[in-house]
């Protein structure tokens, strides 16, 4: 395992924002800039919100700009951290190759880089990357694969399923989903759709289109938590039954509050959720550890375990109002 250690010789310092990429200079402390994937989604609110918690918890400042899954936002806003001289940068890209050139640009002016959430397509012997963290995203489409499985048993039936081809975490669930329900030759996987542009609007779409294709969908894997109710809505607009026993079995991932509203609700079926506190803990003390002189004292990729949560146990997860 290699250890990945940073010495910065200047610190600069700046106010921290919150959305757009505009701050001021200030003395006497580090400012850490953090890029979301998007600022509609809950799961990156969480992520962001414990970043900002910890960097302000050691008297800093933090930045958090949102890429809105929109590569050409994504490039913009790293270039604005590396204009500003952030003193580090935690990643969460919507994009696995996007980024690579332009993280190689802030590591040379000295920034360190620690991405999260997303595994970008830089390999650790490159070393450019402080660490990478990431869900489980692989066991996470497993778990969702193996209660759809359980339900449906022996039957016949179908399934509809997202594609994000750049989206490497989305890319990974999908697989795990799609291995477990191959050993079982009575599941049918009837197509899969990669929407562009990538909306909510455009999702819905797709679910009406399949709903009037096809007469039945027993399942379909959304992938993460926005896109599976996207789904849903977009199913039910069709006029196609939608409930967690009985009708179309529906999956997210992410493990968020509407998800989990939806799943008490008894539409949702399950989600496999994230520990978003977990995955911008890890990078942003990585981060820390650096720019201290340290080396970071676990593998440089790491994976956070995601549990799954369905009407059995949603009340363990789900918020009051």
């Amino acid at each position: 395992m290699k250890r990945f250690s940073l010495t910065l010789a200047a610190v600069l310092l700046f106010t921290a924002v919150l959305g757009n990429c505009v701050s001021a200079e200030t003395v006497g402390q580090k400012t850490i800039g953090c890029i979301i994937i998007a600022d509609t989604n809950p799961h990156c609110l969480d992520f962001a919100e414990s970043f900002r918690s910890i960097v302000e918890g050691k008297g800093d400042k933090a930045i958090v700009l949102a890429a809105n899954y929109d590569p050409e936002l994504l490039l913009n806003c790293m270039n604005d951290l590396i204009t500003q001289g952030v003193d580090g940068i935690v990643l969460e890209s919507p994009d696995a190759q996007a980024p690579v050139q332009i993280i190689k640009e802030a590591v040379a002016k000295g920034i360190p880089v620690a991405a999260s959430d997303v595994l970008i397509n830089i390999g650790e012997d490159e070393g450019i990357l402080v660490s990478q963290t990431v869900s489980d995203n692989y066991g996470a489409g497993k778990l969702c694969g193996e209660d759809f499985v359980k339900r449906i048993g022996d039957a016949e039936a179908t399934v509809c399923h997202i594609v994000l081809e750049q989206n490497a975490a989305v890319t990974a669930r999908l697989q795990g989903f799609l291995d477990v329900i191959s050993e079982r030759p009575n599941i049918k996987v009837l197509e899969g759709q990669q929407p562009i542009p990538e909306t909510q609007e455009r999702e819905m779409a797709i679910a009406e289109a399949w709903a009037q294709k096809y007469d039945k969908i027993d399942g379909i894997f959304g992938g993460g938590d926005p896109i599976a109710l996207a789904f849903l809505r977009g199913l039910e607009a069709a006029g196609m039954k939608v409930n967690s026993e009985t009708g179309t079995f529906i999956y997210g991932v992410d493990g968020a509050q509407d998800a989990y509203a939806s799943i008490k609700e008894g539409k949702l079926t399950g989600t496999a959720k994230q520990q978003p506190n977990e995955l911008a803990r890890i990078p942003t003390e990585d981060i820390y550890t650096v720019l201290a002189g340290g080396t970071i004292d676990h593998d440089w990729l790491t994976y956070v375990p995601v549990l799954y949560v369905d009407a059995t146990n949603v009340d363990e997860y789900i918020k009051a109002n």
